[in-house]
């Protein structure tokens, strides 16, 4: 028997015993040393994600090791690993392109799908990526927003001496500051409400923090790059954020929208067309896993600073609640079984 977290319904969460079942075909088993709580899991608990499938076991941002596989797998016993979450057909034109991302019947674990928050899981090995020992089972578990990040700098073209403001200094909003940073950019600055996220965002590397609550963003951010800024990302997804990311974009410069608006956020389309500006979307990630992997194993991204709490698997209800009880303290918690 293994423990298993089950999000039952919004706001109702168990610790359950279930059946250890045998391998399938191509398939791996892992004890699970860590999983992140990411944004769409407290999202999962509040009741407030649109594809969420209850009951569920949540958890995607996983890191463990290998405790039994096929021969075939090319896994060794006792590796450590992290696991790219995304279940597709493997025949649409999406998928024969590598850009699983657009797969019709995609579906994600710990959302559609029972995911990792557990002692054990299994699953199947194509979705098993090695790290090196080296490598923490925390930072294990990052590889999977940091690809989110990584995907989120390939959409938005971000290259050697880009400028880029960042709206919105959550956990993807520091990771894709690193990742800008890696791929080269000169500026970057940072924009959030939150004293200790703003503090973080300097720490790993932003040019220059703005406190919405008592600073004007537009002024401060043109004063980094008076001609406006070649990228905008926006993380948050709400009204005020957007009309910053117009205002801050320079004259055919792109804005990336990464955050699922709250509601029928507004956007005034005026500005898009004077200043020829390209609207971009982004979800999830293709083969910008890989690169992720080599990015946290190199150390290039830091990922232990935006780790904040450690809870057991017994408290999984208390890790799931706390980023929305606490958002300015909670940026990263980590469940271990």
């Amino acid at each position: 028997m293994v423990r298993a977290v089950r999000v039952v319904s919004p706001g109702v969460v168990e610790v359950v015993q279930r059946e250890r079942r045998a391998l399938g075909p191509g398939e791996v088993r892992l004890e699970i040393e860590a999983i992140g709580v990411c944004g769409s899991d407290v999202a999962l608990m509040g009741g407030k994600h649109p594809y969420a499938v209850y009951p569920v076991t949540p958890g995607h941002e996983i890191g463990g090791r290998v405790v039994e596989a096929m021969p075939e797998s090319g896994l060794s016993l006792g590796q450590r690993v992290t696991v790219r979450p995304l279940l597709t057909c493997g025949t649409c034109r999406a998928c024969r392109e590598g850009r699983y991302n657009h797969c019709p019947e995609v579906r994600v674990l710990g959302v559609h799908v029972d995911g990792g928050m557990t002692d054990e899981f299994t699953l199947p090995s194509a979705l098993v990526f090695p790290v090196p020992e080296e490598v923490s089972a925390e930072e294990a578990a990052m590889v999977e927003p940091t690809a989110v990040a990584v995907h989120v700098c390939h959409r938005a073209g971000i290259t050697r001496g880009s400028t880029v403001a960042i709206l919105g200094t959550g956990v993807i909003g520091l990771l894709a500051l690193q990742v800008a940073r890696a791929r080269g950019a000169r500026a970057i600055l940072g924009v959030d409400r939150v004293p200790q996220r703003l503090a973080l965002a300097s720490e790993l590397g932003a040019s220059r923090v703005v406190d919405s609550r008592n600073e004007d963003v537009t002024a401060a951010g043109l004063q980094l790059c008076p001609e406006g800024f070649d990228v905008i990302l926006e993380t948050v997804g709400v009204e005020a954020t957007m009309a910053y990311a117009q205002d801050l974009a320079r004259r055919g410069g792109a804005i990336v929208l990464v955050a699922l608006p709250h509601g029928k956020a507004g956007f005034d389309f005026e500005p898009l067309y004077r200043k020829e500006l390209t609207l971009r979307g982004t979800r999830l990630y293709a083969d910008d896993f890989a690169e992720a992997v080599l990015l946290v194993a190199s150390r290039r991204v830091s990922v232990k600073p935006l780790i904040t709490h450690r809870l057991p698997l017994a408290q999984a209800g208390r890790a799931l609640a706390l980023p929305a009880e606490r958002p300015g303290e909670a940026i990263k918690v980590m469940v271990s079984p």
